[in-house]
């Protein structure tokens, strides 16, 4: 049984997270062509249960049409005009299509340490700052998320760990109080403010950008 769990629209973007099974026979027999088949075959397990999983969300929202991806995997629509940003963790497939530019990403909140210890990687001193270590790990995915969506929303043009800890930045939030956080692409010459939403959906915390 495939459900979804969140169905979102607001400034012109719908939002949608599913819960799906590992139905591969069931979604290869009903909703690939003949051509996706052709790279669905070509890919890993895991990769073929996202690419159908993503395939049914579509057609569950009745969108039939085409996912493409640039040469930095990023991916875009044909023949529609808006954009699209997709992310997965476990059973879960968060969808955002949009008039603007949008990054979303979806994290499972892990019960191990995984997300503690890499945090070197991406959070910089002055975010660390203002993180209650009662809720450490409920930041850290936060924060995660937020420059996962930054990154998506660029495009993942710079290398991962480098732009979350250089080229992006999360302003100060609390927890239970605040519904979005200001956030920055921190470029040489500039930079840009954003606002980022987020929502905790189980175990999983959901977060997009919309640039708008």
């Amino acid at each position: 049984m495939n459900s979804c769990l969140y169905n979102f629209y607001k400034f012109h973007t719908k939002i949608l997270v599913f819960r799906w099974d590992k139905c591969e026979h069931f979604f290869e027999k009903k909703i690939l062509s003949d051509k996706e088949k052709i790279l669905f075959f070509s890919l890993s397990e895991k990769r073929k249960r996202e690419y159908l999983g993503v395939r049914y969300a579509l057609r569950y929202i009745g969108m039939k049409i085409n996912i493409f991806y640039n040469e930095k995997r990023k991916p875009f629509l044909f023949p529609e005009k808006e954009h699209i940003s997709l992310s997965h963790s476990f059973e879960k497939i968060a969808i955002a299509i949009s008039s603007y530019h949008i990054g979303v990403d979806i994290e499972k909140l892990r019960k191990d340490n995984k997300i503690v210890k890499i945090k070197k990687k991406f959070l910089r001193e002055d975010e660390s700052i203002f993180i209650n270590s009662n809720y450490e790990k409920d930041y850290l995915h936060i924060i995660w998320g937020i420059k996962e969506s930054l990154y998506k929303l660029e495009g993942g043009i710079y290398n991962i760990y480098y732009s979350f800890l250089d080229r992006y930045k999360v302003s100060t939030f609390c927890i239970k109080k605040d519904y979005y956080i200001s956030c920055w692409i921190i470029k040489k010459t500039y930079s840009k403010k954003f606002s980022a939403f987020y929502r905790k959906i189980g175990e999983y915390y959901l977060v997009y950008i919309i640039d708008k």
